[in-house]
């Protein structure tokens, strides 16, 4: 989801599967480190899991390793 926007996935899912997904949005992100720390501010100020500790990951497919993310 970091190369593409909104426009493209739908796009590309119009013409390879003849659906329309203008209904949907994608939410494409463009810098995924930024992103990660989005989603641990989002959590740690979720009541539901105050007394968890949130950490962040990012898993290369390429080379199979994982980058721990500080918030």
């Amino acid at each position: 989801m970091l190369t593409f926007s909104d426009l493209d996935i739908k796009a590309k899912v119009r013409k390879d599967l003849n659906e329309d997904v203008d209904h949907i949005a994608f939410l494409p992100f463009g810098d995924l480190k930024q992103s990660v720390r989005d989603d641990i501010a989002f959590f740690k100020k979720s009541p539901l899991v105050l007394d968890v500790p949130i950490t962040g990951y990012i898993y290369d497919v390429k080379t199979g390793k994982i980058e721990k993310v500080d918030a």
